[in-house]
């Protein structure tokens, strides 16, 4: 991992190109600065994996690509189930589960992250149900709870590395 301050200098340099490249996919203003983030969270992650410094810009263009490749994909998965409530009773009342061990993870890893998002904030767990369960956007969410939207996406940064670290002390937290 980098430096803070290095990697700190990297986002103030490259983040008002990285928001027009990004915009310029097609991306909704609104969603623009949470893909943007999106992004820099991979890179800080992933920051031993670039070759040399110079091609960061590049490179940050690379992540942020993938990340607006994976919410096409999640947007073309959402549209393929029909209606979220009945495919979740036909799931629960599924007879015999195809995977056992498969389904048994998932629900260990579930019951891990709903004690995680327990342990946060009120305000910033209402926040991240608002993001995830609710789909709403960082703007949206800042005029439900009267915030400026860089305020809500502060807090989704903070409260997405408090539950990894949640997970990772439950030994349960997947390596990207």
């Amino acid at each position: 991992m980098p430096e803070i301050n290095e990697f700190a200098d990297v986002v103030r340099e490259h983040h008002a190109s990285l928001r027009y490249f990004i915009r310029s996919l097609g991306v909704q203003q609104a969603w623009v600065d949470d893909v943007a983030q999106d992004a820099f969270v991979i890179a800080y992650r992933k920051w031993e994996d670039l070759d040399h410094t110079a091609n960061v810009g590049a490179w940050l263009r690379v992540i942020a690509r993938n990340v607006v490749m994976n919410e096409i994909s999640k947007s073309s998965r959402r549209q393929r189930i029909l209606d979220e409530n009945i495919t979740a009773i036909l799931l629960e009342n599924q007879s015999e589960p195809s995977q056992p061990e498969s389904l048994s993870d998932h629900g260990i890893r579930q019951e891990a992250l709903r004690d995680c998002l327990q342990q946060l904030p009120e305000r910033t767990r209402s926040v991240v149900e608002a993001r995830y369960f609710r789909d709403r956007n960082s703007s949206q969410i800042g005029d439900d709870l009267n915030m400026k939207a860089t305020a809500v996406r502060k807090i989704l940064f903070h409260a997405r590395q408090l539950l990894a670290d949640c997970l990772q002390a439950k030994s349960i937290h997947d390596a990207r």
